[in-house]
């Protein structure tokens, strides 16, 4: 396995951020953006072939 930068891109807000792997190394990251006016965003991922990743997306209300 080896290292690499996953770039996490939500398109409708215009948000990108990237994250970096590293080699033999499993981590759990978290984010949280608040948006507005995104009723249906879209996000993608891009990684190198050898990066692997998984991802789930949530919806709730604005922290406190």
């Amino acid at each position: 396995m080896s290292a690499g930068t996953i770039t996490v891109v939500v398109k409708t807000v215009n948000v990108t951020f990237p994250l970096e792997c590293l080699a033999g190394e499993t981590r759990t990251t978290s984010n949280q953006i608040g948006v507005s006016g995104a009723e249906k965003p879209t996000v993608g991922v891009t990684a190198p072939s050898e990066v692997h990743w998984s991802m789930t997306i949530g919806r709730g209300e604005p922290p406190a």
